[in-house]
């Protein structure tokens, strides 16, 4: 996707694979800090400790705390997190961002959670119902979002069931597939929209299940096309050629 960008808009790089252990972290900072690099993306399990390396937070990174994109600029490591503008920008593009003010359901209240809560927040929904095995995690989300209704639920099939009945939007923010989740989408309202913000493996079984059932569904790939448009001008400075990256995202996911 970003070497077709960058061939896209004739400039010269490289979008590299780095594997790199926790121990190895501080090094690697090292080596943006010293220009090496122009600046990469970060997945997990590095998304918070990257981000008290960063010399500043920007954007939702200061918000959220966890960093996904950084940009190196001048010896600065600048960070900043896509997610939830990716996850936005995913919904709006497939015509699914909710309508009316409403409640959503978010499987899970890690980094990816968080996110979503916040691009939740900043579209039409006034309600956020967050399943977790973990409460404290649902309450850390809870203190960086004030101004939404976060609510916590146990991690278990009868609330979640509950819970579902008056939903407009179903996230699962998880790295489980449907059949770990303690969620059965025959409880969901027939207008309800189910995202999974997973792409792989395909296809995404919650997904299949929600078609099934005629909901509007989609899973992470469109997101994970839209943090990329968004992380490639942040290092370029230039506007994302988007049919570019499409094609080559696409070929490459089904390759």
């Amino acid at each position: 996707m970003h070497t077709a960008m960058l061939a896209a808009c004739g400039l010269e790089g490289t979008y590299e694979l780095r594997v790199v252990g926790e121990g190895e972290l501080p090094a690697f900072v090292a080596e943006l800090r010293s220009g090496r690099y122009d600046g990469c993306n970060v997945t997990m399990p590095h998304k918070l400790r990257i981000a008290a390396m960063c010399d500043a937070l920007r954007g939702d990174a200061a918000l959220l705390d966890a960093v996904n994109t950084v940009v190196v600029e001048a010896g600065s490591i600048i960070g900043d997190n896509t997610d939830a503008r990716g996850f936005e920008a995913a919904l709006r593009v497939q015509r699914m961002t909710p309508t009316n003010d409403g409640t959503a359901l978010v499987m899970g209240a890690g980094g990816a959670a968080a996110a979503v809560t916040l691009a939740l927040q900043r579209m039409s929904i006034d309600r956020v119902l967050i399943a977790a095995r973990r409460r404290e995690q649902v309450e850390a989300i809870a203190s960086r979002l004030p101004a939404l209704d976060v609510v916590p639920l146990p991690w278990d099939a009868p609330a979640v069931a509950e819970a579902a009945a008056s939903v407009a939007v179903v996230v699962n923010a998880t790295p489980l597939d449907a059949a770990e989740l303690p969620l059965d989408l025959r409880y969901v309202p027939s207008s309800c929209t189910v995202a999974d913000v997973r792409y792989r493996p395909r296809p995404i079984a919650l997904v299949e299940q929600a078609r099934a059932l005629g909901l509007p569904a989609c899973d992470g790939l469109e997101m994970l096309l839209q943090q990329g448009l968004l992380s490639f001008s942040m290092w370029t400075g230039a506007a994302a050629p988007e049919p570019a990256a499409r094609t080559a995202l696409l070929a490459a996911i089904h390759a």
